[in-house]
């Protein structure tokens, strides 16, 4: 199939740079203490009606005045931006339980969620669990380590800060067409093998068989589809994958490519870092920026240890994606991983 290509720089309202973004008004919405109670009565209407995260819908977590403002920020997450941080979510002496059951609700009005593992989870919980992230099988979150820049399924990619870490843990986001641009400023000859893209590592998160741990095609970093550019990119999933079976051996230009990308997100110029509070819920669009997080240092106190808990979420109106950069687990186009 011909692979259409962007002949030029992005220049769309989905490009920024890390200077655009010390304007906290652009991605920072503080919850008011009218819109929390709000957020509260609405846990305590889907409790009283036996609703659980599985089954949530925005009609379970009724939201009078909020769910017309959370349509109009996932509408703009999705042509814009694509950072949003939501300062204040209710969390003080809510259950873990309680916690995924407010989050739930309050994405029900974004959005639709998809399950994140093998066993249908659809609010996961991110925190060191020992692992070490050297391992080829062992998916970052679960680790304490400094992450590389990625991006994650579905539409977009909830975080909600339930407890930050000791030391540490600060996040980073990219703008995937600010590396485009510079890409094709300083490496243009990397471009056509991004556009091609690679086989990953999905880490046994495929369907049982043949097509368990790598991905049947490849993967296209970027993809300029309907006169949208969509990036799609995780160093560690690609790189790792050479070492599997039915792999195909990446070429030094390849692996240059690869790596670039990554050094890119970095730079200063495009990385824009912030410190996620308890109570922040961060909706990143997984097709337009990458993200990150530094290694941390955690709490001795098991109740006090660092605990994110995440979502993917699929956009009603979203934009069209091709098949293959929409395929990331052999299981269809935004769909998680297969269910074992």
């Amino acid at each position: 199939m011909a692979i259409e290509i962007l002949k030029g720089k992005v220049n769309d309202s989905t490009l920024w740079y890390a200077q655009d973004m010390k304007d906290k008004s652009k991605w920072l919405h503080p919850i008011s203490p009218s819109q929390q109670e709000e957020m509260l009565k609405a846990l305590q209407f889907a409790k009283a009606d036996n609703c659980t995260v599985d089954s949530m819908t925005k009609e379970k977590f009724p939201l009078p005045v909020l769910s017309a403002v959370l349509a109009r920020l996932g509408h703009k997450l999705e042509t814009g931006i694509g950072i949003s941080v939501l300062r204040g979510i209710p969390l003080h002496n809510l259950s873990v339980e309680d916690t995924e059951l407010l989050y739930a609700g309050i994405t029900s009005h974004i959005g639709k969620m998809i399950n994140q593992d093998t066993k249908g989870t659809l609010v996961g919980h991110v925190y060191d669990q020992g692992v070490s992230y050297e391992s080829i099988e062992v998916r970052g979150y679960t680790t304490n380590a400094q992450l590389t820049p990625h991006c994650d399924s579905g539409d977009l990619l909830g975080l909600l800060c339930v407890r930050p870490a000791r030391e540490g843990g600060i996040n980073n986001f990219s703008c995937s067409m600010a590396i485009y641009n510079k890409l094709f400023e300083t490496h243009p000859e990397f471009l056509i093998s991004l556009y091609q893209g690679f086989h990953y590592n999905i880490r046994g998160n495929g369907p049982l068989g043949q097509n368990r741990d790598i991905t049947s095609h490849r993967v296209p970093v970027f993809s300029f589809h309907q006169g949208k550019l969509s990036c799609r990119y995780n160093q560690k999933a690609i790189l790792t994958a050479e070492e599997l079976e039915n792999s195909t051996p990446l070429s030094s230009l390849e692996k240059m490519a690869i790596n670039y990308v990554a050094e890119l997100a970095m730079q200063d110029e495009i990385r824009f870092d912030t410190y996620l509070e308890a109570g922040d819920l961060a909706l990143i669009n997984n097709n337009t920026v990458l993200h990150n997080r530094e290694s941390f240092v955690d709490y001795d106190e098991a109740d006090m240890k660092r605990l994110m808990m995440r979502q993917w979420i699929n956009l009603p109106k979203a934009r069209d994606l091709t098949f293959d950069f929409a395929d990331h687990y052999n299981t269809g186009p935004r769909m998680g991983p297969a269910i074992h």
